[in-house]
């Protein structure tokens, strides 16, 4: 009987010693690290030397999960906002969506002011863009040159039934 208790107690501490073993055993390391790059060092291909995208970034219907969980980092008013005082301080060039021509702070306050200055309204920015990745080093870059902000128009149900410009936005 006593060799059958020690027995099992033998057994038991190797256990225990396996358990406690496989608890300090150290995740791997899966993590992400940071990489820094010298641009000058990156070789690009082209992708798309000008692509047209528009992007949604105010949520038309509050039913779509999806949209909504797009935009949920998006600090629309901010960006908006940032665009607008730029703009107005003649920080960045604005063009007439329609003529292409400059226009000056006056003039967008006059266009800003059909939308009754509710920048709310703005739902909708198209870009223009140049995309270009470099195989070797995974890198991915795209380069806007124009944005279009576009206000939202509404069916006589109150629903969003698509967006109107406002004017192009020039970026160096």
């Amino acid at each position: 009987m006593k060799k059958f208790i020690i027995k099992n107690i033998y057994k038991a501490f190797i256990l225990l010693g396996i358990i406690i073993a496989a608890c300090n055993k150290q995740p791997v390391n899966i993590v992400n690290q940071k990489v820094n790059i010298r641009y000058d060092s990156l070789n690009f291909i082209s992708l798309a030397d000008t692509i047209v995208c528009d992007m949604v970034i105010k949520n038309p219907d509050k039913d779509d999960k999806w949209t909504e969980e797009c935009l949920q980092q998006l600090q629309r008013k901010k960006l908006i906002d940032t665009l607008f005082y730029q703009v107005y301080n003649n920080e960045l060039q604005v063009l007439d969506y329609y003529t292409n021509t400059t226009l000056c702070p006056s003039e967008i306050r006059k266009i800003e002011k059909e939308f009754s200055n509710n920048r709310d309204l703005i739902g909708k920015i198209q870009f223009r863009e140049t995309w270009m990745y470099d195989v070797k080093n995974k890198v991915f870059i795209k380069k806007v040159h124009s944005m279009i902000l576009g206000y939202e128009t509404f069916d006589d149900k109150g629903f969003v039934k698509g967006y109107k410009p406002l004017f192009k936005i020039m970026l160096p």
